[in-house]
């Protein structure tokens, strides 16, 4: 990699040369220039950011010249990179660096071969999902609490020069969680300097192509995803150049819940997003978020008028049959327990929130309050009636009476999924200025202590299903199927 400019230039004619002649070449050829991706100098001690010194980028940079150079002569070899770029993706455990520089190249890849960016970043982002999902939410938690988060070291020594006992599953932990940081750092970075100008400038064409090969690779890698914690990241910083795409976001997303081709795991996951994308994110225009509230609650209350005669007993059967519904309910509650500040603030406004017809959707046979999570519930229920649009709380009351409270929270998937950013290294492009935070008032509106305490703890983290909390499955599954299996 790293020759005289002479040896690299001889040695890159011989192999166009071979591959030229004799095309069974190529494939091995292209491997072991891949290869090169993810080396890391173990004599470089002064990285920035764990990114590849000038040495190491001066050899990149050779690799990147000779790989051009090679899909020029021969087109057809983009097919045998992408299945080399596959193949030699480092293992979710290998080192920080590693996986690092290996993303780096990708990215460089896309610079002068466009045609195989939307494949590269999918293959990017699909294996930081794997990454994402093993990390336990016990590092999450350190991470957020700010204990320890700058340590360096991977093996800690004490005085004596001997290695410490520490827990490998917490070193496996901590790697994981510094990989997945430092490759979002550079994913976000890699969407800026795509999208803009030297002076900052957004580049508009520019921008709406890398957002239909980001939608893309939301849908197929990141929507189906259960139990992420960062990864969808990529697409809420993009989405922030500017109004428009989150406007777009949000419709793209309402459209994919009333998908009727979709799953129903994924319009509940697409609920989930959009319900906590506009609560989150403090781009989105008033008129966008009133768009979609008006949207959903037409949906549900026409959903009522088609099957809630029908309903002759509240049960978790109903959530088999329903669980869209309920999760549109949960998202429509959700959203405005989060935003009344913005959706009540006028006489114009309430007028809005009234036509919204809630107490329609609440007290319907189908019993929403009853089968959506109750720490939602509760928020919503104390809000609408601190501004009078509904009472849910009598009709909260009788199904207390008449059903096990528990059934609500096993059976709905309740996963918001813009929790707080806490990867040190790469936070400050998310919580700077594109994150908005819950007012601490919405918490104090209950005298039971158990509610004070579910409140408190939805603040703390979106992720309040119990269980979610217990699984550890990182899967793309059907979580709402194995549940009902489980129940039969």
């Amino acid at each position: 990699m790293n020759r005289s400019d002479e040896v690299v230039n001889e040695y890159r004619g011989f192999l166009l040369d071979v591959c030229t002649a004799h095309n069974y070449h190529t494939k091995f050829a292209i491997e072991q220039l891949v290869t090169c991706f993810s080396h890391v100098d173990s004599t470089v001690f002064d990285r920035v950011n764990g990114m590849p010194s000038e040495e190491e980028e001066k050899g990149f940079k050779n690799v990147h010249m000779t790989l051009e150079a090679l899909l020029k002569v021969i087109p057809l070899a983009k097919d045998l990179l992408m299945t080399a770029l596959k193949k030699k993706f480092p293992y979710k455990k290998s080192s920080v660096e590693s996986h690092l520089h290996y993303i780096h190249n990708l990215l460089f890849v896309t610079e002068y071969e466009k045609s195989l960016r939307k494949q590269i970043l999918s293959l990017i982002v699909s294996k930081l999902v794997e990454i994402d999902v093993h990390i336990p939410r016990e590092e999450l938690d350190r991470l957020g609490s700010n204990v320890n988060v700058e340590i360096e070291d991977i093996f800690p020594m004490d005085v004596d020069g001997e290695y410490m006992q520490v827990d490998p599953d917490k070193l496996e932990a901590e790697s994981f969680s510094h990989t997945l940081d430092v490759c979002l750092k550079r994913l976000f970075m890699y969407m800026k300097t795509t999208c803009h100008d030297l002076n900052g400038d957004l580049l508009w064409n520019d921008t709406k192509l890398l957002y239909h090969d980001l939608l893309s690779v939301f849908e197929s890698e990141i929507l189906p995803t259960y139990n992420s914690s960062h990864i969808q990241y990529v697409i809420y910083y993009f989405i922030s150049f500017k109004t428009t795409l989150a406007e777009n976001f949000s419709n793209w997303l309402w459209k994919k819940c009333c998908d009727v081709s979709s799953s129903s795991t994924i319009r509940q996951a697409a609920a989930g997003y959009l319900a906590s994308f506009l609560c989150r994110a403090p781009f989105i225009l008033n008129s966008v978020l009133k768009n979609i509230l008006f949207e959903m609650s037409t949906w549900c209350n026409n959903y009522i008028n088609r099957v809630d005669k029908s309903v002759k007993v509240v049960n978790e059967d109903l959530l088999r049959w329903h669980a869209v519904f309920y999760s549109m309910c949960q998202s429509l509650f959700y959203i405005i327990s989060f935003r009344h500040h913005d959706l009540m603030d006028s006489k114009r406004n309430l007028k809005f929130m009234e036509n919204l017809n809630l107490s329609k959707i609440v007290t319907c046979r189908l019993s929403p309050l009853r089968l959506c999570c109750s720490t939602v519930v509760n928020r919503f229920a104390h809000i609408t009636k601190t501004y009078q649009l509904t009472y849910c709380y009598v009709v909260m009351d009788g199904h207390i009476r008449i059903t096990d409270q528990s059934i609500k929270d096993e059976w709905l998937y309740s996963f918001f999924p813009f929790d707080l950013y806490v990867l040190p290294r790469s936070k400050d492009f998310i919580m700077s200025n594109l994150y908005r935070h819950f007012d601490d008032d919405i918490i104090k509106h209950t005298n039971d202590d158990e509610e004070d305490k579910e409140s408190s703890l939805l603040i703390d983290t979106m992720d309040i299903s119990p269980s979610m909390l217990s699984t550890s499955s990182p899967a793309k599954t059907d979580w709402l199927g194995q549940l009902v299996n489980q129940h039969r």
